[in-house]
């Protein structure tokens, strides 16, 4: 009885160790300043601000930075000198001009490069006739050459600057257009070959091509409908088993359709698709080459702003690109921001948008379109019917200029504007990256490692440590080679003199139990049941290890491994999903097993759920070490190694339960398939009671204050 006092008053003590050690990792840390920094919010009637990566679990993390464009000028009717515009439609720059749909008012108008009407086109005249592009609702400009999409009308209609009509194009004929097709053109784009590309409303085909001649060609660049496994299980039950009438009154998928294009530099075609907002979107950009395949490879990357618990996420609508490759997205509804990025895909800033009141210099309606003449990017606003001007500033130009230089691998040049940029505002993510890439270029390492930390820029991080770890072992190959052989000599000398002396180095028949169980579970397992050579102290201990590990694992790995967030980390989860995920499954398993006929008691089942652990924590401490030694790309192996352990985790626990209850293989696949039930079940059932205590509570609650103020 004394010896089962003790047991319980230790597993007791064990288990309050466990709850302090969760206390401690579940410590938050202040975030570092430059996630809290608001360098430069008040510059401008909109905060910028970017998304860091890879700082933590979570994918993006919005900062402020400074501003990098600023309002530059607010163009309507009356700012130009002419009637107030009807609408505008949609607009795009060329040469540094820019010219402006107004289909409303059935003109276009001509702006130079300090944003002056220059020519206002007010009549399109075709063979003699004056024609109405009223519902047009787009505008493409190359050569000199206006091409106007004419929606309503449904036409393409390229006009010169007096307003004469140069080609004239409807619907073509041809056996590649289905008999359905709804032919509504919204978007022109031509590249540098003159081949024209048109987007039509509610076309799932993509783009249709035409050659410099006019010469109808074909679809160009269609979205593909995203297909889970799912999905194809789905469908495969649905031929199988479905009527003709079901399948012709079933819902099909069909790919989301491309809201704006535009030729991007070496004629790739940049899109942007739009998903309405109803689910979290991705790969809303693609850059196609001339054969329609997307090579950004950016499918799983949102492009817009996360989706927050007080607003959805938004969509995309429009999209332009300058000659270096930025590209600019427009997000349209609430938000109305801009967000520029790089030629890879790296986000630079986003700015703009609509601060809650449409009135400020800066800010808009509801954005239209966007179109980038140099470096200045005009955004439309249908809804006030004007145009802003945003030019880029000193700031934003030296980030942009260090960036042309990061892309293009001139990395030396670049380490003193990097270093301007971060005195400037500590937010840049981009400053640190290129600062890492830059030393390791010039071979000093050290500070790779320091910058790469600093811009949680992993990659890079990874390839200065092989870099260091090499010159390492090249230094002192010749010293760590003699202390490993020594190393082995001692340990042979060792189990030989314990041999011959005849040594016990582990005297406690359970611990010896423990540790066999890993090599021997048949016969373990058989002295846990039969001799009562199973201990509880020993189990906990190995639970106990199981959640440091965990914990350790996520806290401690190496850098280029670790997602680890002081900010964010609790470590009450690592204990859900791992102490109690093993008593949840211990408890479950012996309210099974004791109504269909295991013999297995409780404390047996958690040993033997406990001793199971052993190859799994021995792994996750192994990965650990090595998560320090190598590389990602080195890092395979282990990652097999840890495989490997959790299925013979598996393997003993299976073995275990099967030797304490007395079950047959068929059996132990039976009642584990219903300890799992059981075991969702029982996490129902606490959320439950969790959700009614704390209806109780507030209902308490709500008695006191009706009382007190009674």
């Amino acid at each position: 009885m004394l010896r089962k006092n003790k047991s319980f008053k230790l597993f007791a003590f064990l288990f309050a160790v466990i709850l302090l050690l969760s206390a401690v990792f579940s410590a938050n840390v202040s975030a570092s300043s430059y996630k809290t920094s608001t360098v430069g919010t008040e510059e401008t009637s909109f905060s910028t601000y970017t998304y860091w990566e890879g700082l933590g679990s979570e994918t993006k993390t919005m900062v402020y930075c400074k501003p990098m464009y600023k309002p530059q000028a607010v163009i309507d009717g009356a700012t130009l000198g002419t009637a107030i515009f009807g609408s505008v439609n949609d607009i795009c720059a060329s040469n540094g001009y820019t010219y402006i749909l107004d289909s409303t008012s059935n003109k276009v108008l001509v702006l130079d490069e300090n944003y002056k009407l220059k020519v206002e086109i007010n009549q399109i005249i075709y063979n003699g006739e004056a024609l109405s592009i009223v519902g047009a609702s787009g505008i493409f400009v190359k050569d000199e050459k206006i091409y106007i999409a004419d929606t309503k009308n449904a036409r393409i209609l390229v006009i010169n600057i007096k307003g004469e009509v140069l080609h004239y194009l409807t619907l073509p004929e041809s056996k590649l257009i289905p008999k359905d097709f709804n032919y509504s053109p919204q978007k022109i784009a031509v590249d540098s070959r003159d081949y024209l590309y048109i987007s039509s409303d509610g076309s799932y085909y993509g783009a249709l091509v035409y050659s410099p001649t006019m010469e109808f060609l074909g679809f160009y660049g269609a979205n593909a409908v995203a297909v889970s496994v799912g999905d194809v299980i789905k469908n495969f039950i649905n031929n199988i088993f479905s009527t003709d009438e079901k399948r012709a009154a079933s819902v099909r998928s069909l790919p989301y359709q491309f809201t704006d294009f535009v030729v991007g530099p070496n004629d790739f075609i940049y899109t942007v698709t739009s998903t309405g907002g109803t689910e979290t979107p991705t790969g809303q950009v693609k850059r196609l080459n001339p054969g329609g395949k997307d090579v950004l490879g950016k499918e799983d990357y949102n492009f817009a702003d996360i989706a927050t618990k007080l607003a959805k996420p938004e969509s995309l609508k429009a999209i332009d690109v300058d000659k270096d490759g930025f590209f600019y997205a427009l997000e349209s509804g609430l938000s109305n921001r801009i967000f520029w990025y790089d030629e890879e895909s790296n986000l630079i800033c986003v700015f703009g948008g609509n601060s809650g009141s449409q009135s400020q210099k800066g800010t808009v309606a509801l954005g239209g379109a966007i179109a980038v003449n140099g470096t200045d990017v005009i955004v439309s606003d249908p809804v006030n019917k004007n145009i802003t001007v945003y030019s880029i500033t000193d700031y934003g130009n030296t980030v942009r200029l260090a960036q042309i230089d990061t892309l293009n691998d001139d990395f030396e040049q670049t380490v003193e504007t990097w270093n301007e940029v971060i005195k400037t505002d500590v937010n840049n993510q981009l400053a640190y990256r290129g600062l890492a890439k830059a030393y390791y270029t010039m071979g000093e390492y050290d500070k790779a490692l320091e910058y790469s930390k600093l811009g949680a820029d992993r990659e890079t991080y990874a390839n200065a440590f092989v870099k260091l770890r090499t010159a390492f072992l090249e230094e002192w190959f010749t010293v760590g080679f003699l202390g490993l052989l020594i190393i082995i000599a001692v340990i042979f000398i060792a189990l030989h003199f314990k041999k011959k002396k005849g040594i016990v180095l582990i005297k406690n028949d359970k611990v010896k139990n423990m540790l066999s169980s890993v090599f021997h579970p048949f016969e373990a397992f058989r002295l846990v049941k039969e001799k009562n050579m199973g201990s509880v102290v020993c189990a906990t201990v190995l639970l106990a290890l199981f959640y440091i590990s965990a914990a350790v694992s996520d806290v401690a790995s190496g850098y280029a491994f670790n997602r680890f967030d002081a900010s964010s980390y609790n470590s009450f989860f690592v204990l859900l999903r791992t102490v109690a995920l093993v008593l949840l499954f211990v408890i479950a398993n012996w309210l099974v097993c004791v109504l269909m006929g295991g013999i297995g008691k409780l404390k047996e089942i958690y040993i033997v759920a406990c001793y199971s652990l052993i190859p799994t924590i021995f792994a996750t401490i192994f990965g650990v070490g090595l998560s320090h030694i190598l590389s990602p790309d080195e890092f395979v192996f282990v990652t097999i190694f840890q495989t490997i352990c959790t299925a013979y985790t598996f393997i003993i626990i299976a073995v275990g339960i099967m030797k304490i209850h007395d079950f047959e293989f068929g059996k132990f696949l039976l009642t584990t398939f219903v300890t799992v039930i059981a075991m969702l079940i029982i996490v129902f059932l606490i959320f439950l009671v969790f959700m009614l205590a704390q209806q109780v509570y507030g209902w308490i609650g709500t008695v006191f204050t009706e009382i007190k103020y009674r």
